[in-house]
């Protein structure tokens, strides 16, 4: 019997870093309005989640482009 596959919490976003940010943008403006502590603590905790991820998503891609960079003579001396 074939089982579905699981469904990630959070799915990789089809902006990439740019779109994380404006998750995390709009997570901070709905902390903003919050009418309980815990409401606010959650999009706040959100919002830094979406953070953590383009920062990373940004360090995976300045690896990756680094990596494609024809080496010269002079850097692999």
């Amino acid at each position: 019997m074939d089982s579905p596959e699981p469904t990630e919490v959070f799915p990789d976003n089809p902006d990439g870093a740019r779109g994380l940010r404006n998750q995390a943008a709009a997570c901070r403006r709905l902390a903003a309005q919050a009418r309980t502590n815990a409401g606010t603590t959650s999009m706040q905790a959100l919002a830094d989640h979406f953070d953590e991820q383009a920062r990373k998503l940004d360090l995976t891609d300045q690896t990756s482009s680094a990596e494609e960079l024809p080496v010269t003579q002079k850097a692999a001396e």
